[in-house]
């Protein structure tokens, strides 16, 4: 699959907003948090912070955010739900990865991400994209306190002049997020 990368909008952000994933992984749902679907909602994240992410045939098929806190690049994404578990989540976290890479200052030349710690299928998926685990903390979430994993892939110097397969719509910039997405 082809991803495409383009500013969110109103349309988009909706969409995103009604998916529901099922089980455990109903944590994920925007609906579900208020402060993730404030910053989902806010219209200043959609030019340079937050990416609806498009298929060949311009069919949303997940989110992406990019942000910076502390000289800290990170990156929170989700899949759409029915395409959650079928073998894409890799392809989509490296395009996400390269997306980052060609379009923003990685001041550290790594890229950061959260994940819940029993989201096992995500951790994976980040571990055979680069990903390795630098830390757990318990975070205060819209059900109560959730233990997480904070992963780091490091990107060599030489990356950072471009990568193959996306297609990205937007201009280099160096954004910060008020606060944090909950990654998938």
């Amino acid at each position: 699959m082809k991803y495409i990368f383009v500013p969110m909008n109103q349309t988009y952000a909706n969409d995103i907003a009604s998916w529901h994933y099922d089980g455990t992984y109903s944590f994920y749902d925007m609906a579900a948090d208020e402060g993730d679907l404030a910053i989902l909602m806010d219209t200043k994240n959609w030019r340079d912070i937050i990416k609806a992410v498009l298929n060949e045939t311009d069919e949303l098929v997940g989110w992406a955010a990019f942000y910076t806190e502390k000289d800290e690049f990170w990156l929170s994404l989700g899949l759409r739900p029915d395409l959650t578990g079928q073998g894409l989540g890799e392809q989509f976290v490296s395009e996400s990865v390269n997306y980052a890479i060609s379009r923003y200052e990685l001041i550290k030349h790594t890229i950061r991400l959260h994940v819940a710690v029993f989201n096992q299928r995500a951790i994976r998926v980040y571990q055979r994209v680069g990903f390795v685990e630098t830390n757990r903390t318990a975070r205060d979430t819209h059900i109560g306190q959730i233990d997480f994993i904070e992963m780091e892939k490091h990107i060599p110097s030489s990356a950072a002049s471009g990568s193959v397969g996306a297609t990205y719509e937007h201009e280099t910039s160096r954004t910060h997020l008020p606060s944090e997405i909950q990654s998938t």
